[in-house]
């Protein structure tokens, strides 16, 4: 296998968002959003300094100041996590899918899995007191304890429906609330519970209680219900959305603040009596809010976003960094040096191989599809809206040539790419749309083309009658003169490939697909992929002209497709899609999939580095990103000269034992724990972490006893290291 593959092929590991264990090495990694992209479904403000928040993969992340810096905490599963909620500083409940259940009596160092004698997925977990407490889930699943959270007993509250959010407004009152408009109270802390009937069937997201009588409700379809008489009677209220609202906290008996989807924010002032809009700058959906005091509180997001209130929700700060606005396309000129572009006219602009990445403005608002280089310092930018940017200076300053705005027509640039073998003939593909009526359009495909490094664009011809109804979206050079482009009919499903032999004067319909087209790539030996909707993947061996479908394994769209050399192919999309090939795409290895992240595009400066970019904001790079993520703890006065892994103690052990590991220098760290059939059966951590010493303590209670092999895996610029120790558990 050559190095190239040996890169590619390997696991794709990001900071705090692991993926499945089938792979065998790392080799991706968050550069933005910072200190890293996972959903984020519930937050617990536990001071004005403390903040837990929990999401999808298994992310815990936790705060000591404020949300200043993060440190990424080990949950030991990959599964999404939906709740949590702290009974004190120290001892706290995280409950998610697969009904997992996780405790921790030390502010979260270590957390252990408890059997809680369901499989349903749990969405709300709630403490009245430091030992009573409540969680609730799917098929009416309500677990109660007294003790607590080391031992949860199974309730009865009512018909199976899915109950999401439980909340405590004192020691004795509370609220489940869940699918179909339901609603329960307790006035015993938890002991029973009794139904409130209210006016809605629509699903019931979070419900908050200043005092033993008012309460407030939210829920999907912008569902506001409030009551004044301890949930016997429920008035619907008006909210302005139809924006799913997912959570809602007071900060106080008058002050509260309501969050949903698109950013949505709204807060009272009155104790619910009405609400107004609030503005917090996201876009991204919003689907946690907790408060800690009067002043203090905590909202929480997709796409890791982070934001905090000391002013009671008046206004409110994002505390974790980088941009979340979808990105389309990257590219590269060196390893140093890269733009990634985006939806409202984003521009990022790295000049640190994705240390740091700087928003550059636009002037345009609009969607930028595509970026390329033609050369160290001279790139060009596609978008919709007649939208053609240069620069000449690397990024820093962007020329406007777009095409000037006409009532009639509208260019759609959705490629933009320069040729490998004339670093001045570029190509900029997509549609225009022209008005033939007041209410209508008419689609047909767009190539311009330019022979100056972008200075000029000349418009292609097609060798039809009439220009065709396509949307063209992929480019790429078969050689200095033959030259591919493909997209989606515009009038019937299906791609249309077109293929140009005279450096792109003239283009030729050559083939058909079945499935929209999305991209294609050629090497140098005129073989070719092309992907699309449904997992599709079409392979030609002659240059374009023939092209047969080859089995993904996969069945979201793919948006981006790389072939770099005889055998190593690499694809993108939907549910954050990752697909590798071996053999030139006649069999795909799947790296990634499952969270709801559209992946779009992907740049190289070799073919070994390089960067995906998706919804959200999200860059992931070949390369870890050292610098401005929390390292987590550190214990060590002076710094170790090299990584080292210490002898577990106690050894033997049974059934918690602490395994503590020294870093030189900043690095991104992996510590699992293997059997000796060598089948993963823990990650301790993941993630970047500082130099010096670092301890974590592994709970095997629900293991047996025997040999474990505990491996740390060290990834630095400037080369990686693996350390291996053995373990005994001895029952």
């Amino acid at each position: 296998m050559n190095s190239s593959l040996r890169t590619l092929s390997a696991l794709i590991v990001l900071t705090a968002l692991t993926l499945p264990s089938g792979f065998c090495q790392e080799s991706w990694f968050w550069q933005n959003p910072r200190p890293h992209g996972n959903h984020l479904r519930a937050v617990h403000t536990i001071s004005a300094n403390v903040i837990v928040a929990v999401g999808d993969r298994g992310t815990i992340m936790r705060s000591s100041d404020g949300g200043t810096t993060w440190a990424i905490q080990s949950s030991g599963t990959k599964v999404n996590l939906q709740g949590v909620a702290f009974a004190d500083l120290n001892t706290g409940v995280i409950v998610g899918d697969g009904g997992t259940v996780l405790r921790t009596t030390d502010a979260g160092n270590a957390w252990t899995p408890l059997s809680v004698g369901t499989s349903q997925p749990l969405y709300g977990v709630a403490f009245v007191n430091a030992t009573t407490g409540t969680i609730v889930g799917d098929s009416a699943t309500t677990l109660r304890t007294t003790d607590g959270g080391r031992i949860w007993t199974p309730q009865f509250t009512g018909p199976a429906s899915t109950l999401i959010s439980v909340s405590f407004t004192s020691a004795t009152h509370g609220t489940i609330v869940g699918s179909k408009g339901t609603v329960y109270r307790t006035t015993n802390g938890g002991s029973s519970w009794s139904r409130r009937f209210t006016a809605t069937e629509n699903r019931l997201l979070g419900s908050s209680f200043p005092d033993a009588n008012t309460g407030i409700v939210v829920g999907e379809l912008g569902t506001i219900l409030r009551t004044t008489n301890g949930g016997t009677n429920w008035v619907t209220l008006p909210g302005g959305t139809l924006n799913r609202l997912n959570a809602v906290s007071f900060s106080d008996a008058m002050t509260g603040t309501i969050v949903g989807e698109n950013g949505f924010v709204l807060r009272t002032t009155d104790g619910g009596a009405t609400w107004n809009n609030q503005s917090l700058s996201s876009l991204a959906t919003l689907t946690g809010i907790s408060f800690t005091n009067a002043a203090v509180g905590s909202i929480v997001g997709l796409f890791g976003q982070v934001h905090r209130t000391t002013d009671g929700g008046t206004t409110w700060r994002l505390m974790t960094s980088g941009s979340r606005l979808p990105l389309y396309s990257v590219g590269f000129s060196d390893q140093s040096n890269g733009i990634a572009v985006g939806y409202g006219g984003s521009i990022l602009r790295t000049s640190n191989g994705g240390g740091t990445w700087t928003t550059v403005p636009s002037g345009r608002d609009t969607y930028l599809r595509s970026v390329a280089y033609s050369n160290a310092t001279t790139a060009t930018i596609a978008g919709w809206s007649n939208s053609i940017l240069r620069t000449t200076d690397a990024g820093l300053t962007w020329i406007d040539q777009s095409f000037p705005n006409d009532t009639r027509r509208t260019f759609f640039f959705s490629t933009v790419s320069y040729s490998p073998y004339n670093s001045q003939l570029g190509f900029a593909v997509g549609k225009l749309d022209t008005a033939v009526s007041p209410i209508s359009a008419e689609s047909r495909a767009m190539v311009y083309r330019t022979t100056n490094g972008g200075v000029t664009w000349t418009r292609g011809r097609f060798n039809l009658e009439g220009w065709p109804q396509v949307w063209l979206h992929a480019v790429s050079f078969i050689d200095s003169h033959i030259t591919i482009v493909g997209g989606n009919n515009t009038t019937k499903p299906g791609g249309t490939f077109f293929i140009s032999y005279d450096g792109g004067s003239i283009w030729n319909i050559v083939a058909g697909t079945n499935w929209e087209l999305s991209a294609v790539s050629f090497n140098k030996a005129k073989t070719g992929l092309a992907v699309g909707d449904h997992g599709s993947v079409w392979k030609s061996t002659d240059g374009g002209t023939e092209w047969s479908v080859r089995p993904s394994g996969v069945s979201v769209p793919l948006r981006a497709v790389r072939l770099f050399d005889q055998n190593l192919a690499l694809a993108v999309g939907d549910s954050l899609t990752i697909i590798k090939s071996s053999d030139a795409g006649e069999t795909w290895t799947t790296m990634s999939s499952g969270m709801d992240v559209p992946l779009h595009g992907m740049g190289f400066w070799n073919t070994l580095q390089g960067a995906i970019v998706g919804d959200g904001g999200l860059i992931l790079s070949t390369s870890p990103v050292t610098t401005g993520v929390d390292g987590g703890r550190s214990d060590g006065a002076g710094l170790p000269s090299t990584h080292t892994l210490l002898q577990n103690y106690p050894n033997p052990f049974n059934p918690r034992t602490a395994v503590s590991y020294q870093l030189s220098a900043v690095s991104f760290v992996n510590l699992r724990v293997f059997d000796v059939l060598g089948r993963e059966v823990a990650t301790l951590e993941e993630g970047v972490r500082s130099a010096g010493t670092h301890r974590v303590v592994w709970n095997a209670a629900g293991f047996p006893s025997g040999i474990y092999i505990c491996r740390l895996k060290v990834i630095q610029a400037g080369g990686n290291a693996v350390l291996t120790r053995k373990m005994l558990l001895a029952k």
